[in-house]
């Protein structure tokens, strides 16, 4: 005998909300995104715009000391410790030199969190996503140092196109890396290898296995997250494996078509 149609309403209200609930969650997150990609952004370019100033004051600064070999007027005369001393300008010049070498490297480094500032405002594109591991590396390697882990980034050297949604994208990266991070060990190494195989766009977290903390299994609900939905959401896929003292966590993604 059938249940009358009264008696499942409320199991169908009950899926309904719970669905609407992991989409408002989703909203929420990606709303929460879009803000921190313009802070980043106007944070980044003002941060380029004092490191050029810095870097142009060095640069002049080291122009007038090289002057000190011709020791000819004003300058000469400044130069000089005393009647038969020249002023030695070797230390301050290495001290430039090493100045702006920090320059270079932080100008690098804001570089690459204005490009991971601004994709986050694209709400669907296609990329190389070996670009959004690049600019994801800083983030990630502190995060790992954080923890004392020795992480290691493998890039394919194949341009993969994605098509997706960038702010999930990045999302689902970095939480990943988050989750497989808090059952590893302080001297513990974490590869992380980008590669394509079967069509298919793949990130592959290798680390060594810890008893107890990858007991759960993806499809139990204890261990979802949701970071999971987004994936999934993107027509990705998450798979996690163990053996021979390894324990491995695969992100896929489709390709971007021919067409687009």
């Amino acid at each position: 005998m059938k249940k009358p149609m009264i008696d499942q309403a409320p199991e169908l209200a009950s899926t309904a909300g719970s669905t609407m609930d992991v989409n408002a969650g989703l909203s929420l997150r990606v709303a929460q995104l879009q803000v921190l990609s313009r802070t980043l952004a106007h944070l980044s370019h003002d941060v380029q715009n004092h490191l050029a100033v810095i870097s142009e004051s060095a640069g002049w600064m080291g122009d007038l000391l090289k002057l000190k070999s011709k020791q000819r007027g004003w300058l000469g005369r400044l130069l000089k410790r005393g009647q038969s001393q020249r002023f030695d300008a070797e230390p301050f010049l290495s001290g430039l030199s090493i100045i702006k070498k920090q320059i270079e490297e932080g100008s690098n480094l804001t570089g690459r969190l204005n490009c991971f500032a601004h994709r986050l405002e694209e709400t669907r594109a296609v990329f190389d996503a070996n670009k959004v591991l690049v600019e994801s590396q800083d983030v990630l390697s502190r995060q790992a140092g954080e923890k004392g882990i020795c992480l290691e980034l493998k890039l394919t050297k194949e341009a993969p196109m994605i098509e997706t949604d960038p702010p999930g994208f990045q999302l689902a990266l970095l939480s990943t890396v988050e989750h497989v991070m808090e059952g590893l060990k302080s001297g513990d190494s974490l590869a992380l290898e980008a590669g394509i195989s079967g069509g298919r766009f793949q990130v592959c977290l290798t680390g060594p296995y810890h008893e107890g903390f990858h007991s759960l299994s993806p499809e139990e609900p204890d261990s979802r997250d949701f970071y999971q939905d987004i994936v999934e959401e993107m027509g990705g896929q998450i798979q996690r494996e163990s053996g021979d003292g390894k324990y491995v966590t695969t992100l896929t993604f489709p390709l971007a078509t021919a067409e687009t």
